[in-house]
């Protein structure tokens, strides 16, 4: 086995990264045939899961305890936002992801039969654009410094392939290749590269973990066995593992050759049960694991794998569930160094599709800085374009009806849409509306009663989920109040809660991680100003009513001193 490991750095990977774009069939077409999607439970036809080759095992590894990344282009479309979000969810590290402006990402149409057969369709993106100088130009630092490195032959260029795992050669970190298609598809096929680099990248690799089909195609054999022995004598390689689905896998060291015996389980969806084998695998030679227990907890992920929707682990339950099927060596729950966790907050370089190929140097913090405001303006522009002249109509309609009956508005929100309702109050009080900011936290415990019946509520949540903003919400809609929703996601229980909803659609925030509320607040007082000064253009608010209001500072003496020269 592999002892050269330092465990104090990550396992990182390049290859597939896609959206699954998952449909259940009733069977397989096959040429010139029909087959019919069928509906979930919930009537939906379709499932969207994070998933492709490389990902799926990062995760998989991830889950397992070994800290993990992903390298790599993405696109700034809708499936690479979730791609991205997903990967933060699982803690895989995303800080040499380049994210191209204008590209798509990756993504698989995936039909999974009711018998667990599936067809699978890659739109490979631009991992298939991927080259060996992209590789040695923008990645190879973070290849240096990683514990191991893993890619595949499926979807990356081999030209790619062969210089990932020149420099982990070079730095002398071991490598994993994930051969998931048989030579003849690589080359002939998908057209990945020749015959010679499908050679040299096999030689390259320290762990190959060949498909049943593949391993077929590699080299002439009877069994398994005799397979694996000899892919690891004609390549070198250190560690040569052999899926074959139910039957189990094959592994061997050079040292001795197992068999072991697959978990039995029933299969639901065997999509990417190898992608999980291979996380598996990984973590089990990250962790120093016998030969026999790295197999076995290769085996569980597998298994495991094909209980679940999709190919990605699930947080809440895939861990437990392959530690209730592996028998070996307890392995550690989490093993995440403080490199590991420091990186997350590092930058994602955004560029151009013509800077991806020539830009090689990492983004400063001062950049860092003045892209998440090109990003903000950016938003706030798509904003501003989305808008009808009628944006602002209901929720006017709305706030006017209360204040004819003699009602109140009130404004609400969570965390930074807080700060923005605070914000919407001071200016609509500022500005001729009365108005008043309820907090949420306290609205359950007997601030509700500041709102009465017939009064409206502007509730901001971008998610539109927030749990303590929406317990507020339904208490004061059960007390006769009317909901203005302002919020990105016109299907969440907020918007559904409103009876006029301001839809601020912000695609992903504008830092580094795009997680931390930015763009989106930005967004929302952008929309929360709009409303104020419709509602102060409304009711004819006049010069001597708003110098009436602002007695105080700079602002009160500039008034002053026009009513003086007036």
């Amino acid at each position: 086995m592999i002892q050269d490991i330092d465990r104090t750095r990550r396992v990182v990977g390049i290859g597939s990264n896609v959206v699954d774009v998952i449909y259940r069939v009733n069977r397989i077409a096959g040429p010139e045939e029909k087959t019919y999607i069928l509906p979930d439970d919930a009537g939906s036809v379709v499932t969207e899961i994070a998933g492709g080759v490389t990902l799926n095992h990062l995760a998989w590894t991830a889950r397992m305890g070994v800290p993990a990344g992903l390298f790599g282009f993405q696109g700034d479309d809708r499936y690479g936002a979730m791609i991205r979000e997903e990967m933060d969810r699982h803690g895989i590290d995303r800080s040499a992801i380049r994210v191209v402006e204008g590209r798509a990402s990756g993504f698989s149409v995936v039909n999974v039969a009711e018998d667990a057969d599936r067809a699978i369709y890659m739109a490979r993106a631009l991992t298939a654009e991927t080259t060996a100088v992209h590789v040695e130009t923008h990645f190879a630092d973070y290849i240096r410094s990683a514990a191991m490195v893993t890619t595949e032959i499926s979807q990356l260029p081999l030209d790619a392939v062969i210089a990932v795992l020149r420099i982990a050669r070079e730095a002398g970190v071991p490598t994993v290749l994930d051969v998931d298609v048989p030579p003849d598809f690589a080359i002939e096929v998908a057209g990945l590269g020749s015959a010679e680099d499908f050679e040299e990248a096999l030689r390259l690799a320290d762990i190959l973990k060949p498909a049943k089909a593949a391993a077929l195609q590699i080299t002439a054999a009877d069994t398994s066995e005799e397979r694996a022995d000899r892919i690891f004598s004609r390549y070198g390689a250190r560690l040569v593992a052999i899926t074959e689905g139910a039957q189990g896998s094959v592994v061997t060291d050079g040292k001795q050759t197992i068999r072991v015996p697959a978990k039995p389980v029933e299969a639901r969806d065997t999509t990417g049960a190898g992608d999980a084998f291979l996380g598996g695998l990984i973590a089990g030679v990250f962790h120093g694991l016998s030969l026999r227990d790295t197999a076995s907890l290769a085996n569980a992920c597998g298994a495991v794998c094909c209980r679940i929707p999709g190919a990605f682990p699930q947080l809440g339950s895939s861990r437990d569930d392959v530690m209730a099927l592996y028998e070996g060596a307890r392995i550690p729950a989490r093993n995440a160094p403080e490199s590991v966790a420091a990186s997350q907050s590092a930058t994602v370089h955004v560029e151009t599709a013509e800077s991806a190929g020539t830009d090689g140097g990492a983004a400063s913090p001062g950049a860092a800085g003045l892209l998440a405001v090109q990003r903000t303006a950016e938003a706030l522009s798509t904003l501003h374009e989305g808008l009808s002249g009628a944006y602002f109509d209901e929720a006017i309609a709305i706030i006017r009806k209360s204040e004819a009956a003699g009602g109140r508005v009130h404004v609400t929100g969570v965390g930074k849409s807080r700060h923005i309702g605070r914000k919407l109050a001071a200016t609509l009080q500022s500005t001729g509306t009365k108005a008043y900011f309820l907090d949420p936290a306290d609205c359950n415990h007997g601030d509700s009663g500041q709102v009465a019946q017939g009064d409206a509520v502007i509730a901001l949540s971008h998610s539109g989920e927030t749990e303590e903003l929406m317990a507020a919400v339904r208490t004061l809609a059960a007390n006769g109040a009317t909901i203005i929703a302002v919020t990105g996601d016109p299907e969440s229980s907020l918007a559904r809660s409103g009876a006029a909803v301001l839809h601020v659609p912000v695609a992903e925030e504008a830092g580094p991680l795009g997680l931390a509320p930015t763009a989106s607040t930005s967004c929302q007082l952008a929309v929360a100003d709009g409303l104020a000064m419709a509602l102060k253009a409304g009711r004819g608010f006049t010069r001597e009513e708003f110098a009436r209001y602002h007695p105080g500072g700079r602002l009160g003496k500039r008034l002053k001193d026009c009513e003086a020269e007036t």
